[in-house]
């Protein structure tokens, strides 16, 4: 009895874990513009470095400590085009240019991905993405870099 009740109460915390990440990505799927905290909640799982069931807070947190988003961003702010590109490389690893290479910046991380044809030439680097897009963004940053093979 005793281990049946310590099952279920394992089985009903994993479920619980599992739906926190869940909503999570539902959420940014639902989001006309995605935010701060919700790309580095995206690319932070994506490295490893953000658990699952981390808040957008704390991964909007630990990306700001470790001076990849600019000090004045708060968490809810709306993310432009260009810092979702640079996070996206970031987060995977993206081998780029001359300049991307030097200065591994959102500038060159955005015209990075404008030139290996990731991104429309007609976008805008201050415009803003839904929270589709963002994903998408991701997807195609891991398309072109392989992804996490260990």
């Amino acid at each position: 009895m005793k281990k049946s009740c310590i099952l279920l109460f394992l089985l009903i915390s994993a479920t619980a874990l599992y739906a926190q990440s869940a909503d999570n990505l539902s959420d940014i799927i639902k989001t006309k513009n995605a935010t701060y905290g919700q790309v580095a909640y995206l690319t932070g799982v994506y490295q490893g470095t953000v658990q699952e069931d981390a808040s957008f807070g704390q991964a909007f947190d630990l990306y700001k400590a470790n001076g990849l988003i600019s000090q004045s961003a708060k968490q809810s702010d709306v993310i432009p085009l260009q810092e979702v590109a640079f996070l996206c490389a970031r987060a995977t690893g993206l081998k780029g240019g001359l300049f991307y290479s030097i200065f591994h910046n959102s500038r060159y991380a955005y015209k990075e991905l404008k030139a290996k044809k990731i991104l429309p030439f007609s976008v805008d680097p201050g415009m803003t993405i839904s929270g589709r897009d963002a994903i998408a963004l991701l997807n195609g940053c891991i398309g072109l870099t392989g992804g996490n093979e260990e």
